[in-house]
């Protein structure tokens, strides 16, 4: 049988079951059998690196809080600072040995000392990046999204940090070269400039570059390696022409780089949530840490598909996932094209909606045409989004979490907002009810431990059930019961509408990073979907993975 004709029968087959099983989900099974999709990983995004000198490499982990050591023999991967003190986008060692890394949302800056005591060392420097440590033992961080300028900090944090250079166009990922300069990216220009921190000049050494994110010295601090987040391009700098060379052509989404005291140079990807090893001399490439998600957090089923393929809002990529067999078979990556750090999906016959919950200029709600993936509408959402669902008419209903509101916005251009519910308790998944006979949306609220009901032509509201402990993704069965997420008990419910009885389906789930500072109620959302077989599927972001729930006759 040739392929195509076996994946016509299969998918005939698939469809038929779907239709047997169908009418007997009037009655909610008694039972799931919990499968993997998706197998999971420890990171939910790797970022900074730094080699620890003791065949270790330091990775940091800045969504899933933490910081990581990872046997560069062996590759296996142990935690060094676990949630929610390790919140990391960059890492360094300090001369002593103290493991030093900043907290991008939280505007801190930590310190392990070797005895094992942890400690803020510089506070309110909101979008805290990158760090490195001078010859002489002085100690540098940079701000950067939220902020823009180079500081000099104390490494013992009895000084207030010093700034150096104020806007300097985004500078990254830097280190300090044998002449005592500090070389780095400016993504915002596109080059790699040498600082002299002393005075504050800045000079550039190359350019051309599409979004340069980080650098590092070879181990003789001759050439200067540097990646490119939007190319994937491993480049290197020859010193002092500037002359550039490509060593190697990775897949888009690099964040940080490491160099090896054998030359070896080790690249993070927060998009593929994985680390390369690259050999300089040749070229070639090798995984040291593999994944297939990197921050699983809202979920939605193509509808009318017997395949149940899902689509993920992976936060650094928008991937389709086949529900059956969790084939990975569509990507769409952040820097690389104009998605925008996805957190919630919902999708239509014609649409695919993604949102964020990240503040200001990152927020938006997106568009895209869902046979083709072009974006069509970017929408400005300033207070942050989390739930998103897309009505038959185009219109958009978004959970912002930050404000407490639930808003619909129109279809015209420009888009016009409306409040329909207000003063809820930290809305963060939306479940529509458009056939009832009077349609309305459910809401979870993280804050309060509800679930409410919205009326969608007054916007007044019923609550559904109480007592819950932060609920988060949710989503309408197809027997009439909610499937919610309740993620402060690790464990995955059923709510009946009509008496707001809750049923425990599963528990001991692995879902549930701790909020961040920096971030709307919900940080991360756990997300729920519902296959029209009944299947559940739910993300955990603590093991980024993906999960099915299967009916048990």
């Amino acid at each position: 049988m040739s392929a195509s004709m076996f994946r016509c029968v299969s998918k005939s087959l698939a469809a038929g079951l779907l239709l047997m099983a169908s009418p007997a989900l009037a009655t909610p099974p008694k039972s799931y059998r919990q499968e993997t999709v998706v197998a999971g990983s420890h990171f939910q995004g790797v970022h900074g690196l730094a080699v620890d000198g003791k065949g270790n490499l330091l990775a940091s982990n800045l969504l899933g809080q933490s910081v990581h050591a990872i046997n560069l023999s062996t590759g296996a991967v142990s935690t060094l600072v676990g949630p929610p003190l390790g919140g990391a986008d960059d890492v360094a060692l300090g001369p002593d040995g103290s493991i030093y890394w900043t907290g991008y949302f939280s505007g801190q800056l930590m310190r392990r000392t070797p005895d094992g005591k942890t400690r803020v060392i510089a506070r309110n420097l909101p979008g805290l990046n990158s760090l490195a440590f001078r010859g002489d033992g002085r100690f540098y961080v940079t701000q950067l999204g939220r902020g823009d300028a180079l500081w000099e900090v104390d490494p013992t944090g009895r000084k207030p940090p010093r700034k150096v250079i104020d806007a300097p166009g985004y500078l990254n990922g830097f280190e300090f070269g044998p002449d005592d300069r500090l070389y780095g990216p400016l993504i915002l220009k596109g080059q790699i400039a040498r600082v002299d921190v002393d005075t504050g000049l800045i000079e550039k050494v190359a350019e051309g570059f599409t979004v340069p994110v980080a650098v590092n010295f070879d181990a003789r601090r001759e050439n200067l390696y540097v990646v490119d987040a939007a190319t994937g391009e491993l480049v290197r700098v020859r010193l002092p022409s500037g002359a550039k060379e490509v060593v190697a052509k990775l897949p888009t989404g690099l964040d940080n780089l490491a160099v090896g005291p054998d030359d070896q140079v080790y690249v993070s990807n927060m998009v593929d949530n994985d680390i390369r090893v690259v050999n300089p001399v040749d070229g070639s490439v090798r995984l040291l840490v593999e994944s297939r998600l990197s921050v699983p957090s809202g979920i939605a089923v193509v509808p009318d598909d017997p395949e149940e393929t899902l689509y993920v809002a992976d936060v650094y990529a928008l991937r389709r996932v086949g529900g059956r067999e969790g084939l990975v078979t569509q990507t769409t990556r952040v820097l690389s094209s104009q998605l925008n750090f996805p957190m919630n999906v919902s999708v239509t016959a014609r649409h695919v909606v993604l949102s964020t919950a990240y503040l200001g200029s990152h927020s938006t709600l997106q568009v895209l045409d869902r046979g083709t993936g072009a974006l069509l509408r970017t929408l400005p959402s300033p207070n942050g989004a989390q739930g998103v669902v897309e009505l038959e008419d185009g219109t958009l209903l978004v959970a912002e979490a930050a404000t407490g509101r639930l808003v619909r916005v129109d279809t015209s251009e420009p888009a016009v907002t409306t409040v329909l519910a207000e003063r809820l308790g930290g809305p963060v998944g939306l479940a529509a009810d458009t056939k009832a006979k009077e349609p309305g949306v459910y809401v979870t609220e993280v804050r309060s431990g509800k679930v409410t009901r919205v009326r969608l032509s007054d916007g007044a509201r019923r609550t559904v059930a109480t007592g819950l402990k932060a609920p988060e993704g949710i989503a309408l069965h197809p027997d009439g019961g909610l499937i919610v997420a309740e993620v402060g008990r690790k464990r995955l419910v059923r709510i009946d509408v009509a008496t707001g009885r809750v049923t425990v389906l599963a528990s001991g789930l692995r879902i549930g990073l701790p909020e961040s500072e920096g971030l709307p109620p919900g940080y991360i959302p756990t997300g729920v979907a519902v296959g029209a077989s009944g299947t559940l599927y739910v993300t955990s972001d603590i093991e980024s993975a993906l999960y099915r729930f299967v009916p048990v006759p």
